[in-house]
């Protein structure tokens, strides 16, 4: 695995904001990155999501212009159960692919990756205990070492003000819920975005020692 570091949490969290910052520090500093962006992406799995929103466990509306998509697979045991292996053969051809192209001396910028399609899986679901499966665990090891890992954390309350596509998100409480969670049971770095953005960024910066 090449050199990384991988900024996580829900959306409206500020990931791509403090990644772009680090690419363009980093490239001040004449090292070579590649941005990531992989989450949840959807091949084998494209029949079954047709099927969800079928019978009703996927639902879309619209509010003030902003389409607001849920998965309520948690109310159906089979999906539930397959969905996150067919998630997991997917995220594995995408990123096969996306690794082909990466070129060699870089160090790669996650915004969006495992721990991320996990949580969505997570939520979903309905799963809190959805990283302790077997399938859980396989996507972990997309990255076994998560010493470059953070999850930024910030008020939900905040969330709703900063992005626009979240004021009506039923599921970000769950959704910032599952990622605390996260970071507590893999002991991975919890950074509070909830500060002004110079001290959150020196604060990404001394934890990964840029």
């Amino acid at each position: 695995m090449m050199s990384y570091y991988y900024l996580t949490g829900s959306d409206g969290s500020g990931k791509t904001t403090f990644i772009k910052k680090l690419q363009k520090e980093l490239k001040s500093k004449n090292i070579k990155t590649t941005s990531v962006w992989l989450r949840s992406p959807k091949i084998t799995s494209k029949p079954l999501m047709a099927y969800c929103r079928l019978v009703g466990l996927t639902k879309y509306k619209i509010i003030d212009g902003e389409k607001y998509g849920a998965h309520h697979f948690y109310k159906s045991k089979f999906v539930s159960k397959i969905f996150p292996y067919l998630q997991f053969i997917d995220f594995k051809l995408k990123w096969y692919l996306i690794q082909k192209k990466i070129p060699k001396n870089t160090i790669l910028l996650f915004d969006r990756f495992n721990i991320d399609t996990l949580a969505d899986l997570m939520v979903d679901t309905k799963n809190l205990e959805l990283h302790r499966s077997y399938i859980g665990k396989k996507f972990l090891n997309f990255l076994p070492n998560r010493n470059n890992v953070i999850i930024l954390m910030v008020k939900e309350d905040i969330i709703r003000q900063r992005k626009k596509d979240t004021l009506y998100d039923e599921q970000l409480s769950f959704k910032l819920k599952v990622y605390n969670k996260l970071g507590e049971d893999l002991n991975i770095k919890i950074i509070d975005n909830n500060k002004d953005y110079q001290t959150v960024y020196e604060d990404i910066k001394n934890y990964l020692k840029i």
